[in-house]
Order: structure tokens, then C-alpha cells, then sequence
């Protein structure tokens, strides 16, 4: 069993600038270690970049649609134009299983969006699921200026505790 660390929509859109996620200097620090363990035990690292539309932040070839961590020449760079990198990459599964990749370790924002989707879909795909509980995060209310709905801690607890029940 190969477990593979999948870092997902960790671009400067969402930890540069006035739409930043919260603590997203601790949270960047906390994931850019968590590549490093990896690369050091020589695990696969994955890293997901949305394509946003053409007239959001993180549209391909603009500035704020950069990865924040820059990905090693030999690790797998998957764009996607949906929530779900699987859906939009309806191959990448079997290339995984190809790699000898049978885990996913998920880290990476937004959590109730594109996080829990990519690790939904990874799950559907047949792969054991993970995700450590200080490694991904999302805005209060879902999305930057919301001023009302659940806070960005009661989103991360939902979907801590929906993949650790799909790990299980």
C-alpha cells in the first residue's frame, strides 16, 4: 500500500491578499512541513490547482492562481475546473492506481468545498481516505466577508469528522 499526500488548492488566492483564509500563515507553515515529511519519507506528493473562471482570482495565468508551494519536477500537478479533482480528471484515479497509490492524504482549503469533494471522490474511486485535523481550513461562513453562517472552525469540524468516519 503507497500512501500519496494530495495538496489541494493551496494557491495564492486563497493565502495572499485581502481573501486570504484565516491563519493562513500558520496554516501554510503547518502544510509545507507535512510536504517536507513527505518528500523526506520519498512519499507522492499530488498538488491540485483550481482553474477558477476568467474573472475570478485563481483563473489560470494570473498571478493569484499560483501554487504557494512549488511542486518538485518529478510530483503530479492535476488542474481542475470542478470542486472535485476526480470528476474533472475522470482518468486520474486509474493513473494513481497505476503509481502504486492506494491512500490519499488530503490537506489543503477550502474544507467544505473543494477539500471534502476531492476526498469524496477519492473515496468513491476506491482509495482510503485521511485527513489530519490541522492541515486544511476554510473562511467563517464558507467564503471571504461572509457575515453570517458557520464559523470557519464549525466547517472544519464537520468535515474532520465526516472523512473520519469514511476512514474508518
Amino acid at each position: 500500500m503507497t500512501k500519496a499526500l494530495m495538496v489541494i488548492d493551496v494557491q495564492a488566492s486563497l493565502f495572499l491578499g485581502k481573501w486570504a483564509v484565516p491563519n493562513k500563515a500558520e496554516l501554510l507553515s503547518r502544510i509545507g512541513d507535512r510536504v517536507l515529511q513527505a518528500r523526506m519519507a520519498e512519499e507522492p506528493v499530488i498538488f491540485v490547482q483550481n482553474d477558477g473562471p476568467e474573472d475570478e482570482l485563481d483563473a489560470p495565468g494570473l498571478p493569484m492562481w499560483d501554487l504557494v508551494i512549488n511542486p518538485r519536477p518529478e510530483e503530479l500537478v492535476v488542474r481542475k475546473t470542478t470542486q472535485n479533482v476526480f470528476e474533472s480528471n475522470p482518468d486520474l484515479a486509474d493513473e494513481l492506481r497505476a503509481r502504486g497509490i492506494t491512500e490519499i492524504e488530503a490537506c489543503g482549503v477550502q474544507s467544505e468545498l473543494c477539500l471534502i469533494s476531492s476526498i469524496r471522490g477519492a473515496h468513491a474511486n476506491g482509495f482510503k481516505v485521511s485527513l489530519n485535523p490541522g492541515l486544511h481550513g476554510t473562511y467563517d461562513g464558507g467564503y471571504p466577508g461572509a457575515d453570517s453562517g458557520p464559523s470557519a472552525q464549525e466547517l472544519h469540524d464537520a468535515v474532520q469528522r465526516e472523512v473520519d468516519a469514511l476512514s474508518k
